[in-house]
């Protein structure tokens, strides 16, 4: 699909977008980027996600976007685990915050994402997990119904035997499991150009994965002391680079011809890989405003940019 045409037709599908809650317990973001001279900063300032008038802006920003769900990753840092949930802050704040959306023309939805930091959930973890969606969340009018149940999407870093157990177990929700680039199940991030797909498609400003790697070389692997010069140019050998926006409208543009269920954007917050379209002081609105005219939302979400 061209650039015209895409402005021009709406997309009829659901586009979510990835977020990060892990700012109500953890700044490592904010630090490395501070710590190992990032190259975006939050236009919010160094934020937490508990803060209900962040929170606010946020919606706020994603209804500009044409957003139409929030992907909710419960605890992406080694700070939480899913038994953890009752005590997510965040999340009590945004379903507050959905419950209550008379005034809005763009009524937003929550998905939730099940992960661990760098490992995978017990199989506890995910009865516990799914309990607590299903009975605090799962029937409320905000949350998404894929395949006509609740969505959940799970996150796998590498073998997950829980997961076939619980998949086995499961008659309340649509499952859906996903990893990073090119697998057998849904993708969070690939490189252009996408896979085709029907359910879902995924779309990524770009990403860079320095500070993450600094961070890991810097406090796991002490010896000899790091070169962060070459950890930045080895991340940017394999990441791909924003282009001023042109990587992002491609990858958006792709999708919208693939016109999958689901436009998946990956994501809205994640500093730590400059993966993130959250209006940044390097870019502004760019990447929010972007979003909603390739995705033939501008006339819809315009009373979401008055008075900016």
């Amino acid at each position: 699909m061209d650039e015209q045409e895409a402005i021009t037709t709406r997309f009829a599908g659901t586009v979510a977008v990835w977020y990060s809650a892990h700012y109500q317990s953890d700044p490592r973001d904010w630090n490395n980027i501070q710590e190992f001279q990032g190259q975006y900063h939050p236009l919010y300032g160094y934020y937490r996600c508990d803060d209900p008038q962040i929170l606010r802006r946020q919606l706020h920003d994603m209804r500009r976007a044409g957003i139409d769900a929030i992907v909710y990753d419960c605890y992406g840092t080694a700070k939480f685990e899913l038994t953890d949930l009752p005590n997510d802050r965040t999340l009590a704040l945004l379903a507050q915050e959905l419950a209550h959306q008379e005034n809005e023309s763009r009524k937003l939805k929550l998905i939730i994402w099940l992960e661990k930091y760098f490992v995978n959930p017990t199989l506890e973890g995910y009865r516990f997990a799914l309990k607590y969606v299903r009975e605090h969340l799962a029937d409320r009018a905000f949350y998404f119904h894929y395949a006509d149940r609740p969505l959940v999407v799970t996150y796998h870093n590498g073998a997950n035997l829980a997961i076939d157990e619980i998949e086995w177990e499961n008659d309340t929700f649509t499952l859906r499991r996903i990893r990073p680039y090119h697998s057998d199940v849904w993708s969070y991030v690939e490189h252009y150009p996408q896979r085709l797909g029907r359910e879902w498609m995924v779309v990524s400003p770009g990403s860079d994965p320095y500070l993450e790697l600094a961070y890991l070389a810097k406090y796991y692997h002490k010896e000899p002391a790091p070169n962060y010069a070459k950890i930045r140019a080895d991340s940017r050998k394999s990441a791909a680079d924003r282009e001023g926006g042109e990587y992002f409208k491609r990858q958006l543009l792709r999708a919208r011809y693939g016109s999958p269920n689901i436009i998946f954007i990956s994501g809205w917050n994640d500093w730590q890989y400059a993966n993130h379209i959250e209006p940044a002081v390097e870019y502004g609105y760019q990447y929010v405003d972007m979003a909603a005219r390739l995705l033939g939302r501008e006339a819809e979400t315009a009373p979401y940019r008055e008075g900016q």
